[in-house]
């Protein structure tokens, strides 16, 4: 099993082999333990081959984490304090990131109508 876990900045690909928990669902949190190893050449092109199910910047680095261990989140509203505060961190960086983008627009905008 392929799937993708993500801090929202950083997607990296996860494999896994055994069977997955009930509560395994896209979208939802897990818990998993393993480690990164490198992308082989051939493993780069099973990645290519499986583009719809990976994201592209889980495909665009050369590791992925083999997962020795894969738990189902129960409360979606509990996670430690470190990585709360790495994904509002995070949120920040995309809303600031996307607002300034927006006024660089308006600005290029206001620079062609002149």
């Amino acid at each position: 099993m392929e799937f993708v876990v993500t801090d929202l900045i950083t997607d990296i690909l996860v494999r896994y082999q055994g069977p997955l928990p009930d509560l395994f669902r896209e979208g939802h949190s897990v818990v998993v333990e393993g480690f990164v190893r490198p992308l082989e050449d051939p493993d780069k092109e099973a990645a290519a081959a499986a583009a719809a199910a990976v994201t592209e910047k889980a495909r665009g680095i050369d590791c992925f984490f083999s997962a020795t261990e894969v738990l189902a989140k129960h409360d979606e509203k509990y996670m430690p304090a470190e990585v709360a505060k790495a994904i509002d961190a995070n949120k920040k960086k995309i809303a600031a990131a996307a607002s300034a983008a927006e006024a660089q627009d308006e600005e290029r905008e206001r620079n062609q109508r002149s």
